[in-house]
Order: structure tokens, then sequence, then C-alpha cells
């Protein structure tokens, strides 16, 4: 009995769009990967237009920022640890990315104890950093393709959304 697991990669046909010589059992987690980072946009998406729209007189304005903060610290720690598992697969890499992969999570909690407005300037330059860090690593073979574009896509949404908190809030 044959699974797809069995297709060779250059006989199947790809099912999502940039997914040529990807084995089928990966275009899913492809697919996934982009749901879920698009829905992970979301919270920025939503509480960076409650801080521009609603303005200081927000009744829960305070709590919009600690809540905004802590997310973007979150998804840095998160962007720090797809490296560790990328790192930890059997395909060869320094431990100097394992050591640089960990920046990311240090600087968000870092950001935590940075005042308003500034921190989100701050989280702006830690998306970016890891989104170049990224792209670049996917241009030069190091991560699939796929994942560099998700991620530059990602990167420039979520750096945008630093930038507006970065101006609404500051005074």
């Amino acid at each position: 009995m044959s699974t797809t697991d069995d297709i060779p990669f250059d006989n199947a046909a790809p099912a999502v769009r940039g997914t040529r010589g990807v084995p089928p059992r990966d275009v899913h987690h492809h697919r996934m990967a982009w749901t879920l980072g698009l829905l992970g946009l979301v919270p920025f998406v939503i509480m960076v237009g409650l801080l521009a729209y609603a303005g200081r007189e927000f009744i829960a304005y305070p709590q919009i920022i600690l809540a905004l903060s802590g997310y973007s610290a979150t998804i840095l720690a998160f962007l720090g640890g797809i490296r560790w598992g990328h790192v930890l697969t059997p395909a060869p890499e320094s431990g100097r990315t394992l050591l640089i992969s960990v920046l990311p999570s240090l600087f968000g909690w870092a950001m935590l104890f940075v005042p308003s407005p500034f921190m989100f300037a701050g989280y702006a330059l830690g998306f970016a950093m890891t989104g170049l860090w990224d792209v670049f690593a996917a241009r030069r073979g190091h991560l699939p393709a796929w994942f560099g574009r998700l991620r530059l896509v990602l990167s420039l949404i979520v750096t945008l959304c630093q930038l507006v908190a970065f101006a609404a809030t500051f005074s």
C-alpha cells in the first residue's frame, strides 16, 4: 500500500503555489504555518487599532499597552525558538545560531521594562531584525524559501503595527 510519503518530490504536483519540489506531507505544514502566522497578526492589529483609534481616553488604555507589549515579547521569544528547533534538526548548523536565537526572547523581555512609547520602537526594531535574519537565511538556503516569504510578510505587518503603536502612544 502506497502513501503520500512514497511520492518523489519531482513527480508530485504542487498543491500550493510556490511549493514545487516540496514533499506532499510538508505542503500541509506550509499551509498551516501561513494560516497560524496570519492568525497571529490578529492580536497585533486589534490592539494597535484600539490604541490608534480610541486613544488615551479608552478605559482599557493601560491594559492594551500591557497586553500588546506582553504579546510582542512572547512572539519575539517564539521566533527565537523557531531557530532553536531548526538548529536541533539533523541538518548541521553552528552553535552561533543557537546563541543568536536566544537574543529575541531576551530583547523582548528587556523591552517590557522600557516605558511606552519607546518600547514599541524597540519592538519594531526587534521584529525587523528577526525578520531580516530569517529572510536572509532563507535566501542562503538555511531555511525553506516559503518560510522566508512568510517571515517577510509577517515581519513587515508586525513592524508597521509597532510603529503605529509608537506613534499612537507618543505624547
